[in-house]
């Protein structure tokens, strides 16, 4: 898992699952206007992902690549970005 703010987590699966949607695909979901990013609790104006398990929370692209990049760094863990098209791994 991955930690945000207040205590907000991404798990492996939804991370997977929320990368190959937004980054991979380019799929996101429409965000209303005033709400914020479950992990920076940001209002961001780019593609977010949206939990099919807690309703109405929402991840940012900016939160999606910098949590693949925190948990590609864990050895241990041996979690890697869902394959697909070369994408920029800058982050936004």
């Amino acid at each position: 898992m991955v930690e945000g703010h207040q205590g907000s987590l991404i798990c492996l699966n939804c991370l997977a699952i929320a990368y190959a949607e937004v980054v991979g695909a380019g799929v996101s979901s429409p965000v209303p206007p005033g709400e914020l990013c479950a992990m920076c609790l940001e209002e961001r104006k780019q593609g977010h992902w949206s939990s099919p398990v807690n309703a109405g929370k929402h991840v940012c692209l900016r939160c999606i690549k910098q949590s693949a990049t925190v948990l590609e760094k864990d050895k241990e863990l041996g979690w890697r970005r869902p394959a697909g098209p070369e994408v920029d791994d800058g982050i936004e």
